[in-house]
């Protein structure tokens, strides 16, 4: 079994194959919907192809192809029971549609969630109309319909110029449990009183010539109670209100500004799941989410003092955990594992011969750390990009910027030459191209011709453009990169 904090980088299914039998409290997962669009994240369809209209694209767009035929007669044949003769019922009345190669590899991975949860363990899987109602039915075969909790409606405020319609403004959340003894914690809304005292977290009383601090926000209170002028202090506590029912809406969705905004235009916000995590598992409990993304369901988890498990198929998202792991809880930083990951020279280079995309993922967030150039529009292939501080000129702060470019099979001369050109129009300070072969003298010739960069601050002398060879990332040695913050007058 995998340690807490762990990511694993993989099919969900062929990695939650190889969990033990009945070993995870709580799953909540946000999978693909079926919607019929294309999001600038990347992720495969079921054939384990990309997508070829968008370089980068999350194509939530599925076909029938020789791995939904086979899912499907692995669920009828080898699984059979109640799910196959469901899978069985759905083929006739949908044939071999792209709704039914969708249906088939959820139906899988949600009988491979069903055998790993605890007996006390529960399923919240997330979802739209435009599947839901298939969905139920695969869940129901699966989870027995006695074990179907709720359908949860999360509805969120978004303007729409729908014409023909009434907004879509709710997603569901299907929730089963494995057994009728589940955890589940009972939740309450919290009445908050509309008077002074909450509105500012505190306020002053006299009572017997005395005076006294009523506080609602004890941080917000906190410098009027060292000041130490009362001669004593209540805590009010909020008041519990009806518990909750299946109707969220209290939830608003991401807005673009916000703090947890990782980049991923499905994401949700970690409230939600934190209401999840609260409800259906206790301090200690094991959180799995085998369709991860960014991390919702693992910050949720991290939050709320429970221990988690991630799976990806992209390294994209594997980096995106890791910046949300260091954006809110950053002395975590060090104790995130990830698995499914080249380990030496040999899968590296295996990686780059079966999976571009993949090794140009990892070479940019785990090798060079900088952020992923998902959406590849207008770039001239530029990879990713990092930004530096360089420290205050004339009371500002200013910024450098780097690069980077991968190539994971053969490159030419000319292209180390567009790399520069590439640099220039985004007008970048720095830049690295990161190559699985030797460069040939007339490149490294090439790449010195940009010349040198002069860090303002230190004394550290950089060159513009690096051809770096990813088998020295093994032998310990990384691309000169600039560092350090200062005061410059």
């Amino acid at each position: 079994m995998h340690d807490n904090r762990t990511l694993i980088r993989g099919d969900n299914l062929e990695e939650m194959r190889k969990f033990p039998d009945a070993c995870v409290d709580l799953i909540a997962t946000d999978p693909p919907f079926n919607s019929k669009r294309d999001y600038f994240v990347p992720y495969r369809d079921e054939r384990g192809q990309e997508p070829d209209s968008l370089v980068k694209a999350f194509t939530d767009t599925w076909t029938w192809g020789d791995a939904a035929e086979e899912t499907c007669r692995h669920l009828i044949v080898e699984e059979g029971g109640q799910i196959g003769a469901t899978i069985q019922g759905l083929q006739q009345f949908l044939h071999e549609t792209p709704m039914m190669a969708y249906l088939v590899m959820m139906a899988a991975r949600i009988v491979e969630m069903h055998r790993i949860l605890k007996d006390t363990g529960s399923l919240y899987l997330h979802c739209d109309p435009s599947a839901s109602h298939y969905l139920k039915i695969v869940t129901d075969a699966v989870f027995g319909n006695k074990n179907f909790r709720n359908e949860i409606v999360w509805h969120y405020g978004k303007w729409t110029n729908v014409t023909n319609q009434f907004q879509r403004n709710h997603d569901i959340i299907f929730f089963y449990s494995k057994s009728e003894n589940h955890t589940f914690n009972k939740l309450f809304n919290i009445t908050k009183a509309r008077d002074a005292v909450y509105e500012r977290g505190w306020d002053t009383n006299r009572v017997d010539g005395k005076s006294q601090l009523i506080v609602y926000d004890r941080e917000k209170a906190k410098t009027k109670i060292e000041s130490g002028q009362y001669d004593n202090i209540v805590y009010r506590t909020e008041k519990k209100g009806a518990a909750f029912s299946d109707g969220w809406l209290d939830i608003p969705i991401l807005n673009s500004q916000a703090k947890e905004r990782a980049g991923y235009p499905t994401q949700k916000p970690i409230a939600l799941y934190e209401r999840i995590v609260k409800a259906s598992s206790n301090k200690g409990d094991l959180v799995l989410d085998p369709f991860c993304g960014c991390g919702t369901t693992l910050m949720a988890a991290e939050s709320q003092e429970r221990q988690w498990i991630g799976i990806d198929l992209t390294y994209l998202a594997t980096g995106a955990v890791k910046m949300q792991i260091e954006k809110f809880f950053p002395q975590l930083r060090d104790n995130v594992t990830i698995t499914g990951t080249p380990e030496d020279e040999t899968t590296a280079l295996q990686l780059a011969r079966t999976d571009s995309r993949g090794f140009e993922e990892w070479c940019v967030t785990h090798v060079l750390k900088f952020k992923s150039n998902a959406k590849k529009v207008a770039d001239g292939g530029i990879d990713g990009t990092y930004t530096f501080p360089i420290g205050k000129v004339k009371g500002r702060q200013a910024y450098g910027k780097m690069v980077a470019q991968v190539k994971g099979g053969t490159y030419t001369l000319s292209q180390v030459r567009d790399f520069r050109t590439a640099m220039q129009n985004e007008k970048a300070d720095l830049g690295v191209l990161v190559v699985t072969r030797k460069p040939t003298q007339g490149m490294l010739n090439e790449a010195q011709r940009s010349g040198i960069y002069q860090h303002p601050v230190y004394e550290m002398s950089i060159p513009c453009v690096q051809i770096y060879e990813i088998q020295d990332y093994f032998k310990g040695i990384l691309p000169k990169m600039p560092y350090g913050v200062k005061q410059l007058l």
